[in-house]
């Protein structure tokens, strides 16, 4: 089910602005001081929010933030680079926003003990199709640190 620009950016406005009691390094909280057990990929649509697998860990794809890679149909003398923004946040703590790039450092981001890496950027580009926000999705990887 596809989601419209404008209810994305309602969304990731309102998981930017959510806000929360207990939180990793509140003392008083009932979270596990461990977020992430083990290594995991998630796939998010844009727009959308999940939540990891076996954590109180959520992540939610706010946007593109710039696409300048190489179409799979052209050849490019350089791989270009796309950059975006993604929110993490533990139970229902303050969202945190991460960019990470597809060509260029940062790929990844640490957080809380977790390390968040942008996996890939899809769909690639093509020289005659011009990419909507909504068809993006990502892949990411998360991996406990230490």
């Amino acid at each position: 089910m596809r989601r419209t620009v404008v209810s994305a950016l309602i969304g990731w406005s309102l998981v930017l602005g959510s806000q929360g009691c207990g939180s990793p390094t509140d003392p008083e909280s009932d979270l596990s001081p461990t977020l992430l057990e083990r290594s995991s990929e998630v796939v998010l649509g844009y727009g959308d929010e999940v939540a990891v697998d076996g954590s109180v860990v959520r992540l939610a794809f706010g946007q593109v933030l710039s696409d300048s890679r190489c179409p799979v149909d052209a050849v490019c003398v350089w791989q270009g680079n796309a950059e975006v923004e993604v929110g993490i946040r533990a139970g229902m703590g303050p969202t945190i926003p991460l960019r990470m790039n597809t060509g260029l450092d940062p790929r990844s981001a640490d957080w809380q003990g977790i390390r968040v890496t942008l996996v890939e950027l899809m769909p690639a580009p093509r020289t005659d199709v011009r990419i909507k926000p909504e068809d993006y999705s990502l892949r990411l990887k998360l991996e406990p640190l230490g």
